[in-house]
C-alpha cells in the first residue's frame, strides 16, 4: 500500500511469531485476498488480491474503515455495523470464528465472502491489530444454487410425469382385471393376467424412478409414521415377492419374533426398502434356493436380515452397490429385470427414518446379507 512504513508496521516487523521479516512480506505473498489493520481500523497493509476485489479508488487509510468493502451485510440481508465486523473483533483482542458475510465493493458488485480474522499481539501481550484474509465464495455459491435449482425442477419434472403416467395404468389393470374374472376363454384370461401383471410391474417401475430421483437428490423421502407391528410390515414386504419366488421355486424362509411389537414409522415405506431387498435377493438366488427373512428387535432398533445363497458381490462393488442404476450379472440364464434402483431406495428409506442399511458378502458366488437397522420400536409386546 505505501512505501514508507507506519507505525503499525514497525511494531509488526519488530514480531517475532516465526514471519519472514514482518507481516507485510507474508501478507504480499499469500494467494487469497489478505491485509492487517490498526486498533482504529485503518489498513495498514493490503496485499494485491484483496485490491483486485476492492479497487484501486478503495480508501484505506481511515479510521473504522476495518476493510475495502463499501457495505457488510449479514446473510438474512440486515446491514453490519463495521465496528462488529470480524477485523473490529480482533482488534480488540477477540478470535472471532470464520464469518459468511455478504459485502458490496465500490463497483456496486455483490458478494458472497468468509473472513477469517485473528488479532496480532506484541510481545508485551498487547493487541496492536488484526490479521484479516478473505475466502470469495461467490461463485461457489452460485453453482450450488443451481444445482439446487436444477435439482428441484428435475424432481418437480419426474413428478409430473410420475403423475402423468399413473392416470392410465390404473384403467389398464381394471379392464385387465375384469376380463380376467369375466372371461371364460382360458387363453384371453391368460392375456389378460400377463397384461395386469406387466401394468403393475410398470406402475412400480415408475415409483422407483420418482423415489430414486428424491434420493439422488440428497432430498429425503418422504415418510408419513405412524404406530404399526412388525407383523403389518412383514406381510406387505411379502406381496412385493411372493409371486417371483413362487414362479422361481425358491424357498422363503421367514423368521420374526414378536409379530405384534409396536413400531413408529411409515410401514408402507419399510415394507418398500424390505420388498426391494427380498426382490434382489430372489432375482440373484438360483432356482430352487433358499432366501431367508429374519425380523428381530434390539432395544428401540429394528432390524431385518435377508439372506440368500446365490451369486454374491466382489469386495471392490460392495462400495458402488447403493449407487442408482447399479446393475450386475444375475442368476445364470436369467434376463435383468427393473432399473438397479432396488438398493438405493432401500437406503433412502432406512436414512429417512434415522437407520442405515449394510451389505455384507464372502464374495462371487458365496450369498449376500442385506442388514436393516431402524430406531422405531416403541416396545416388545
Amino acid at each position: 500500500m505505501n512505501n514508507e512504513n507506519t507505525p503499525l508496521e514497525d511494531e509488526f516487523s519488530k514480531l517475532d511469531n516465526g514471519w519472514p521479516k514482518s507481516y507485510a512480506w507474508a501478507i504480499d505473498q499469500m494467494p487469497c485476498p489478505a491485509y492487517c489493520c490498526s486498533p482504529t481500523g485503518v489498513l495498514v497493509h493490503v496485499n494485491a488480491a484483496a485490491m483486485r476485489i476492492w479497487g484501486d479508488d478503495c480508501p484505506l487509510v481511515e479510521d473504522m474503515r476495518w476493510d475495502g468493502f463499501d457495505t457488510l451485510r449479514s446473510l438474512d440481508g440486515g446491514v453490519l455495523d463495521k465496528k462488529s465486523s470480524p477485523a473490529a473483533l480482533a482488534a480488540r483482542g477477540e478470535s472471532p470464528c470464520p464469518t459468511e458475510l455478504l459485502a458490496v465493493c465500490g463497483d456496486g458488485q455483490p458478494r458472497r465472502i468468509v473472513i477469517h480474522a485473528k488479532p496480532v499481539f506484541h510481545a508485551d501481550g498487547a493487541v496492536v491489530g488484526a490479521l484479516c484474509c478473505l475466502t470469495d465464495i461467490s461463485e461457489q455459491h452460485r453453482l450450488q444454487e443451481r444445482e439446487r435449482d436444477a435439482a428441484h425442477s428435475r424432481e418437480e419434472f419426474l413428478t409430473m410425469l410420475a403423475h402423468e403416467l399413473r392416470n392410465p395404468l390404473a384403467p389398464i389393470m381394471s379392464i385387465a382385471g375384469l376380463l380376467q374374472r369375466a372371461n371364460t376363454d382360458p387363453v384371453v384370461s391368460k392375456m389378460a393376467g400377463v397384461v395386469q401383471r406387466q401394468t403393475r410391474q410398470l406402475a412400480r417401475f415408475i415409483a422407483d424412478l420418482l423415489d430414486a430421483s428424491r434420493v439422488d437428490c440428497v432430498h429425503a423421502l418422504p415418510v408419513e409414521p405412524r404406530i404399526c407391528t412388525k407383523h403389518e410390515i412383514v406381510n406387505l414386504s411379502l406381496d412385493a415377492v411372493e409371486t417371483l419366488v413362487r414362479s422361481r421355486n425358491q424357498r422363503l424362509i421367514v423368521e420374526v419374533d414378536q409379530p405384534d411389537a409396536e413400531l413408529l414409522c411409515d410401514p408402507e415405506r419399510v415394507a418398500q426398502a424390505l420388498g426391494n431387498v427380498l426382490c434382489n435377493a430372489s432375482a440373484f438366488t438360483p432356482d430352487g434356493e433358499e432366501i431367508c427373512l429374519r425380523v428381530f428387535i434390539e432395544g428401540n432398533v429394528l432390524r431385518a436380515e435377508v439372506i440368500d445363497c446365490g451369486m454374491g458381490i466382489a469386495a471392490q462393488d460392495l462400495q458402488h452397490i447403493f449407487e442408482p442404476f447399479e446393475r450386475r450379472a444375475l442368476a445364470p440364464g436369467r434376463a435383468p429385470v427393473g432399473a438397479g434402483l432396488g438398493l438405493t431406495i432401500a437406503k433412502g428409506v432406512c436414512e429417512a427414518h434415522g437407520g442405515s442399511i449394510c451389505v455384507r458378502s464372502a464374495g462371487p458366488g458365496k450369498g449376500t446379507t442385506v442388514s436393516l437397522a431402524l430406531p422405531v420400536a416403541l416396545c416388545a409386546a
